[in-house]
């Protein structure tokens, strides 16, 4: 069977361990990228431009800057293994979404408090599940 799956963390949990491995999961299967970062973290802005070298479009809109462009190996690398965390400790990027063929298939979102899997089995269900925190929330849905 294929479901819909939301879970979230508390935002009081300082622990993310989690991140990495689930970003890593979802985005061996993606092929587009759209990256949300509140336009007042400056520096999170600056930084993502200067790693993404003017290959993805970017937009301001509602006090957002938004970059969309193909998922590349130098942008993963990015995401997953250089300071993906602030000085709070939280997440760096507001939301990031993934899809493959213009399809959703994940977002991070809220500083990777809040997730949802569109199109997930119960494979992937046990992964997810393998690597969140006992205390994550789960809503499962039939799609």
């Amino acid at each position: 069977m294929i479901y819909k799956l939301y879970f979230s963390v508390s935002n009081m949990d300082e622990r993310n361990d989690y991140w990495v491995p689930l970003m890593n999961y979802f985005l061996a299967q993606s092929d587009n990228i759209e990256i949300h970062c509140w336009s007042e973290e400056e520096v999170v802005v600056e930084e993502t431009k200067s790693i993404l070298k003017g290959s993805f479009e970017i937009n301001l809109e509602n006090n957002l800057t938004i970059f969309k462009g193909n998922v590349a190996p130098d942008l993963v690398n990015h995401l997953l293994w250089c300071n993906n965390v602030n000085v709070e400790g939280k997440i760096k990027w507001f939301s990031i979404f993934l899809s493959k063929n213009a399809t959703a298939i994940f977002s991070s979102e809220h500083w990777g408090t809040e997730f949802f899997a569109t199109n997930v089995d119960e494979k992937d269900i046990a992964f997810i599940k393998s690597v969140m925190p006992k205390e994550t929330n789960f809503h499962q849905y039939m799609k």
